[in-house]
């Protein structure tokens, strides 16, 4: 049995006229019956009732008729969906991020993604950087937004989002607007570990060297939210990209660092091998 013969039954069957299905199917009519007959060899049943007057379906040609008109919907939407998938508009994405992405510019891009390719899938991971990175190495993730990556030539990397940094102090602390960061070499610090992103730890690192001195670490975490609550309880004061005040219920002080030169950046990274096809369709938009 082939697709043609389904597809010349089915023209026929809605049709119910052979001169005009063997017009519609761009045939002679002579050829039309004889694909019909071989059809209806193959099957061992009768579809049509042929007079000079009238083509009628048998039973049996009714339940083919819907049954094959069935099949031929899918075999175009099979070839259809085959070559989105080809092409990349269909099909899984991966995806690693920090936290802050979440209330900054993620949301947007993956509306912007749905929009252009809805036919993608996506799952996400909020994860720390080092994490992300190690995931990528797996193939458990397609693309991970990091912060600060260190360059490497085997990945792609496009730079997706940068803000001003922080001061985040106990809500009783006297430094004033601006600060005087130099004031702060007696304080204690939380800061993240350089363990999860040597370059942000020294992005970090660097706002108090700019100022003068080497800061006093005392508790390491790239947990935004945790470094929020030890701020809360007097237990050191840090320096956050400004967003995470939009999304905080503790009682803590920000200050804005607008003169200072550091930013903190969020970075899409992806492996260039990846065979991914929807991974192409996802990096364009980060274009």
């Amino acid at each position: 049995m082939e697709i043609r013969q389904l597809q010349y039954f089915v023209v026929l069957a809605e049709e119910l006229h052979f001169n005009r299905a063997a017009e519609k199917l761009h045939i002679v009519q002579p050829a039309l019956s004889k694909q019909l007959q071989q059809l209806e060899q193959e099957l061992g049943v009768r579809l049509m009732n042929r007079t000079k007057r009238k083509v009628e379906l048998t039973e049996a040609g009714v339940y083919f008729f819907h049954e094959a008109k069935d099949i031929l919907h899918r075999l175009d939407k099979l070839k259809n969906q085959t070559h989105l998938v080809q092409s990349g508009e269909k099909g899984e994405l991966k995806i690693g991020y920090v936290g802050s992405c979440i209330h900054t510019f993620l949301p947007d891009l993956l509306t912007s993604l749905n929009a252009n390719f809805p036919q993608i899938q996506t799952y996400l991971n909020e994860m720390t950087s080092s994490a992300q990175l190690a995931a990528l190495e797996n193939g458990d993730l397609d693309v991970a937004f990091v912060r600060n990556p260190i360059p490497s030539p085997e990945m792609g990397e496009r730079l997706v989002f940068s803000e001003t940094f922080s001061l985040v102090l106990p809500h009783h602390h006297p430094a004033p607007d601006p600060p005087n960061l130099s004031e702060l070499k007696t304080e204690k610090f939380i800061l993240p570990p350089k363990t999860d992103g040597d370059l942000y730890y020294k992005v970090q690192l660097s706002i108090c060297e700019d100022a003068g001195f080497l800061p006093d670490i005392a508790h390491e975490t790239v947990h935004g939210h945790t470094v929020l609550s030890l701020v809360d309880h007097g237990l050191g004061i840090t320096f956050l990209p400004t967003s995470f005040q939009k999304v905080t219920n503790v009682n803590v002080k920000f200050i804005e660092l607008k003169q200072i030169p550091q930013r903190a950046e969020i970075t899409a990274v992806w492996f260039k091998n990846n065979p991914n096809p929807s991974l192409r369709k996802f990096v364009e938009l980060l274009i």
